[in-house]
């Protein structure tokens, strides 16, 4: 494939301001419109029975994931049950951090003879499912990323790859939108990702096991769109186009820069679905939820660490 033949491989990008920012993985892209660091809780979260009990259970995975030697792990449980147990879980990197839960395991510790490793992973997967079934019942879009972005993280978490980090992104509180608006930016984004995922594609030799993933991948982006462009039909708008003309703000050259260059993109696509989680309601936000932990798979599987906050950024 030339890169000089113009094409649906050159379309999206500038309009998204990727340029250099995708290649040096320092794409950044808000779940939701304005930058959430201005924007503070017009009231003091309530001190709910579902915070009480998240922190508790982020405490008890801290726990597991010490014992089982996954301090990047630990640390994060350990960084979700600051967040949730402070004053306000939604006051972003700047909060105030004392606590008003006290931020103690369920139970301690106890011999098992199942292994550590098994029992984290399990007490993870366990936690994604309480989270999922909050987050499904939450009628406030702050509040329903956050259970979203639990839910991420331990439906998420592996013992390969790189180590999981906090980060620099935390919860804020973040205005209604319509599902509309929202999809119509995941739209506009997964256009983006399909073509960076065509270039590489056509880059990368068949052999190449990155080449395998990339036509996975935009098999999967591909029944979004069409799923997304439907949805938005239905609701008499008319689905982001893809717009010709725009050059890819770089050229793929190996499967290192392939990686970067889809990560970037992949970032864009995450924090995408969390916005329109925050935006829709019932089976649909569910769906949104399953699709963010799809695209987190992928971000991981590219060498990305499993970020503390999956969807913020």
């Amino acid at each position: 494939m030339s890169s000089a033949t113009p094409s649906r491989r050159t379309v999206m990008m500038a309009t998204l301001g990727l340029a250099a920012a995708s290649l040096s993985g320092c794409y950044r892209v808000s779940p939701l419109v304005g930058s959430g660091e201005d924007r503070r809780a017009s009231a003091t979260p309530p001190v709910t029975a579902e915070r009480r009990s998240a922190v508790s259970t982020e405490a008890t995975l801290a726990q597991l994931a010490r014992a089982a030697g996954q301090a990047g792990i630990a640390a994060v449980h350990t960084g979700h049950a600051t967040v949730l147990a402070q004053i306000d879980p939604l006051a972003g990197r700047s909060a105030d951090t004392t606590p008003v839960i006290p931020v103690t395991p369920s139970s301690p510790a106890s011999p098992s003879t199942v292994s550590p490793q098994l029992q984290l992973i399990t007490a993870e997967r366990v936690a994604g499912r309480d989270y999922l079934e909050i987050a499904g019942r939450s009628d406030d879009p702050s509040w329903t990323l956050i259970w979203a972005s639990l839910t991420v993280f331990s439906n998420s978490v592996r013992f390969t790859g790189p180590a999981p980090e906090l980060g620099d992104a935390y919860p804020v509180t973040v205005p209604s939108e319509p599902l509309t608006a929202a999809r119509q930016v995941l739209l506009s984004r997964l256009n983006a990702l399909s073509t960076g995922l065509e270039w590489g594609v056509g880059r990368l030799s068949s052999t190449d096991p990155l080449h395998a993933t990339g036509v996975d991948r935009l098999q999967r982006v591909e029944h979004q769109k069409t799923s997304l462009r439907a949805s938005l039909r239905a609701a008499s708008a008319s689905p982001t186009p893809l717009q010709p003309g725009y050059p890819m703000p770089a050229t793929p050259s190996d499967a290192a820069s392939t990686r970067t260059l889809w990560s970037g993109l992949e970032r864009g696509v995450l924090a995408g679905w969390g916005r329109v989680t925050a935006a829709a309601d019932g089976a649909d936000r569910r769906a949104a939820m399953l699709a963010m932990t799809e695209s987190m798979s992928f971000l991981t599987h590219y060498g990305v660490p499993l970020p503390g906050w999956p969807g913020w950024v």
